[in-house]
């Protein structure tokens, strides 16, 4: 029994002698492994990395404005009282002069007559004094009438004149005032609100009816001060309709004359050219103006572009950052600014190269980087 023990405890100690050996000499050959260098890779800064364009894209230039009716107006009655018809609803299409609504004209009718009765009576009694005053004349002249009865028809001729003037004046303004009590179109278009309902009171400041022009139709938009001088009146540019797709024709009408200092940008109002639309157009739409065809001239047909941001540039004179090997180097550069955004690169860099498209990040020659979508 003692001797098997021993055994057994001799291989016991042999296998733990031989595991402890075995750990030993695995720590021994990891230690003895090169480590990989990543400190580089680790340090290295993220950028993005891209190359200078030859031509640039079509839509570099659009801009986002709204349609807009050229005329629009709010209505309201131009007297005091219930109305006692409205003749249109919202969406209706009507023409210049047409009537919307009306108001209680009854009394108006009756101060018209009362008006009209008044000029016809002032009427008559001028025409009394007409003939008294003539008659008074020729008496005068032979000398059967005193100069006081003379001037005392002359008078009354005057009166008579006046009267009959303020009778005329009363009727019209009675006219006037029942035509006031109608309500109609200034211009053909559509209407866009119905604010009152037949019994409602309203008077000269009650809103009744909204009403657009939906054939003048113009677009609003604000143009960056880069291409503003190649804009003039007469200018077509393309515009597409959101979110429809649907494209349409406009024509440069107005150009603003002051540049807003916080945009940098100009008001530009073109109109919408009859005829010229994929889709009805409706005042208050979003729409995009494609101004490329200028953009185009602006820029020229060749050149190396790059985004502004990816220069650092005073003037003409500038830097990029080019990237070769995981590494950035400093490239001065010759830059002409030809958009909004964008700058064409006149000297010291090649279409083959890549650059970082940050110029602001903080870098130097030979810092290490790597390239991030």
């Amino acid at each position: 029994m003692t001797k098997r023990i021993g055994v057994k405890a001799v291989m016991a100690a042999a296998m733990v002698a031989v595991a402890a050996g075995g750990c030993s000499g695995g720590a021994s050959a990891k230690a003895a492994l090169p480590a990989p260098d990543a400190t580089q890779t680790s340090n290295a800064l993220g950028v993005k990395a891209i190359a200078p364009a030859t031509k640039l894209e079509a839509n570099v230039m659009q801009a986002t404005g709204q349609l807009r009716s050229k005329q629009e107006a709010t209505l309201s009655a131009r007297a005091s009282g219930p109305l006692t018809r409205v003749l249109v609803k919202v969406g209706d299409k009507v023409k210049k002069g047409q009537v919307l609504a009306q108001l209680d004209t009854d009394t108006l009718h009756i101060a018209v007559e009362q008006a009209a009765a008044a000029r016809s009576a002032a009427a008559a009694l001028l025409d009394g004094a007409t003939i008294d005053v003539e008659r008074a004349r020729k008496l005068a002249t032979s000398g059967s009438l005193a100069q006081s009865g003379l001037d005392k028809a002359e008078v009354g001729f005057r009166q008579a004149q006046a009267q009959a003037a303020q009778a005329s004046a009363a009727y019209k303004n009675a006219q006037q005032m029942l035509k006031d009590a109608s309500i109609v179109a200034p211009f053909d278009g559509v209407i866009t609100a119905r604010n009152k309902n037949v019994g409602d009171m309203v008077n000269t400041s009650t809103n009744i009816f909204g009403i657009v022009d939906t054939e003048g139709l113009e677009v609003r938009v604000l143009v960056p001060e880069a291409i503003i001088d190649r804009i003039q009146q007469g200018t077509v540019a393309q515009g597409t309709l959101n979110p429809s797709g649907a494209r349409f024709e406009v024509k440069v009408a107005n150009l603003g004359a002051v540049i807003d200092p916080q945009s940098r940008t100009v008001e530009v109002l073109a109109d919408v050219v009859p005829g010229k639309s994929e889709a009805t157009l409706r005042p208050g739409a979003l729409v995009e103006l494609d101004f490329s065809a200028v953009a185009g001239e602006a820029a020229g047909d060749q050149g190396l572009f790059l985004p502004a941001q990816a220069v650092s540039s005073k003037g003409q004179q500038g830097f990029v950052w080019v990237v070769q090997d995981g590494k950035v180097q400093r490239r001065d550069v010759k830059v002409q600014r030809v958009l909004p955004g964008y700058v064409r690169v006149v000297e010291g860099l090649s279409s083959q190269e890549q650059v970082v498209a940050d110029a602001s990040l903080p870098m130097k020659d030979g810092t290490a980087v790597r390239v991030v979508q």
